[in-house]
């Protein structure tokens, strides 16, 4: 009986893996073999479909949320901005970090696109070191937006009461 499992149990393995039947004594190490060889198998690939899949989903996802972010500040809709970061449960101050739109930041973005009233509310929302760090090529938001003929717009100047004066570096 012991034999007949043996020689039913590997005859179901594929041929490439070399394992023949052997002798009557051998029969239960080489089935813990076989059994130690397709679990680890079966392992492997559990691991790498688990690790790539979800890993390229919610990298696509995070990216199709930061191109809606960025698409509604450029039409300065913020019922749908709030709607997207509510909807996603995201907090404002990790989405400022993260998410770049053209390569600069949500306010910087907000401010080239003119869209007065999210530029408004992150400009509230934001904590005042945030926007005070806000550098593009190494430059502070303010002087960055004097340079590219900003410095007169709505947002610009709702930064500056919300920061309050910055004194030049020495």
């Amino acid at each position: 009986m012991d034999t007949l499992n043996c020689l039913l149990y590997s005859s179901q393995l594929p041929q490439w893996w070399g394992l023949e039947v052997s002798p009557k004594g051998q029969c239960g190490v080489q089935k813990f073999m076989v059994r130690l060889l397709t679990q680890g198998i079966t392992g492997v690939i559990a691991v790498m479909l688990v690790s790539f899949f979800p890993l390229g989903k919610a990298t696509a996802q995070g990216e199709g949320i930061a191109e809606a972010i960025c698409f509604e500040i450029s039409s300065d809709n913020l019922r749908e901005l709030s709607t997207i970061i509510n909807r996603h449960n995201l907090r404002l101050r990790n989405l400022y970090t993260s998410v770049r739109c053209n390569g600069y930041s949500m306010l910087q973005f907000a401010i080239t696109a003119e869209a007065e009233d999210v530029g408004r509310m992150l400009t509230r929302s934001l904590p005042p070191r945030m926007i005070k760090n806000d550098e593009v090529d190494g430059v502070p938001l303010l002087r960055w937006a004097e340079s590219t003929g900003y410095g007169s717009s709505p947002i610009v100047l709702a930064v500056r009461e919300r920061i309050g004066p910055v004194s030049a570096p020495f």
